[in-house]
């Protein structure tokens, strides 16, 4: 099957969803792989999802364009997230979509520990990285977790949580400055707190956090 372009880089041959494990199975190489993941079209697919610059839609995401439509003068809108004892918060206009953990399939030859692979997010292979690896170091997300799907400067990427417990407002200006009890890691990446139930919320700078989460992916 051929690879078509388009204006924003090749598009993936995702073969593997017409004759492969999630299509007719009539694949000749599936019975040698077992299943697409172990197959070298599967790996070179993967590769091009990485290398790819994905277009901004944020229009794909009702809550960015619900925030884009409210006026909250000197608040913002910010998706509160739970990573091991720790919490955190990233704002509404990055989010997509949040979802049950799936399956992640690995990629060869992919050495960086933040990089956990491809996960299938309604018939599209996600990016999915290792957001805890970059705040508080190697953790598992629990059985009971969620995925959570977000865009930012043109790449779609996912990232596994332990709970995602609430969209609220907060006043950007009552932001609170950044002690030092918190993770040295975090707090390279944190604006400020915010206080939410009795505890202390780091709301993460979305620039560089996603800047560091591409560096996964060299």
């Amino acid at each position: 099957m051929g690879q078509h372009r388009s204006a924003t880089g090749p598009q993936i041959d995702a073969c593997w969803k017409i004759i492969g494990i999630q299509g007719d199975k009539s694949c000749p190489e599936l019975p040698r792989h077992s299943h697409c993941r172990n197959c070298p079209r599967f790996s070179q697919a993967a590769a091009m999802l990485l290398d790819r610059d994905l277009p901004v839609d944020h229009d794909a995401s009702p809550v960015a364009k619900a925030e884009r439509q409210a006026d909250h003068g000197g608040g913002e809108s910010v998706m509160v997230f739970r990573l091991g004892p720790e919490w955190f918060a990233l704002p509404t206009l990055v989010l997509d979509e949040i979802l049950r953990l799936r399956p992640v399939h690995t990629l060869p030859h992919r050495g960086h520990p933040g990089l956990m692979g491809l996960v299938n997010v309604r018939g599209e292979l996600v990016i999915c990285v290792s957001i805890a690896q970059l705040l508080i170091g190697p953790m598992a997300v629990g059985e009971h977790g969620r995925l959570v799907v977000v865009r930012h400067d043109g790449r779609r990427l996912a990232f596994p949580v332990d709970e995602v417990q609430h969209l609220r407002n907060h006043d950007t200006r009552r932001l609170r400055a950044v002690p030092a009890t918190l993770a040295r890691s975090a707090s390279a990446y944190t604006r400020g707190l915010l206080g939410w139930q009795g505890v202390q919320v780091g709301r993460l700078d979305e620039d560089l956090v996603f800047a560091a989460m591409e560096r996964f992916l060299a």
